[in-house]
């Protein structure tokens, strides 16, 4: 007797008077079979990371003292996404060392944003950054 996994359904056949015909169309037939279920899943999952360029604008950062935070809109951005942000392939040396310098970390997220903290120096010069998005 056929069972199927949690997850995603794919076809268990632990019946050893199954025939063999039976047992390969469940695994890779056309139409609803283990293989067109995994390509499913894989299709879904794939291609869902995408990179967003954003700068951090020196007149942005908001406090007196440390930390400095500024918020930063992030195009198509859920709450509860996972992602990263690092300063991007094009900073300058100088941009770099102010990254460095400001400390900055993410301390905030929300829909369409998050909340960038500078725990060192406030940043005097732009920063460009690049956020990846994780689906």
């Amino acid at each position: 007797m056929s069972q199927t996994t949690t997850n995603y359904g794919l076809i268990l056949e632990d019946d050893s008077s199954t025939k063999f015909k039976d047992w390969r169309e469940a695994i890779n037939g056309a139409s609803n079979s283990n293989f067109i279920k995994v390509d499913e899943i894989l299709a879904e999952k794939g291609d869902k990371s995408v990179s967003i360029e954003c700068t951090l604008i020196a007149s942005s950062w908001v406090g007196v003292d440390a930390p400095f935070t500024q918020e930063l809109a992030v195009t198509d951005l859920g709450a509860a996404q996972n992602g990263n942000i690092s300063v991007a392939h094009s900073a300058t040396f100088e941009q770099r060392e102010m990254a460095r310098d400001a400390k900055l970390c993410v301390t905030g997220q929300s829909d369409g944003k998050l909340i960038i903290s500078a725990d060192g120096e406030m940043p005097d010069i732009d920063i460009p950054v690049v956020i990846t998005l994780l689906g």
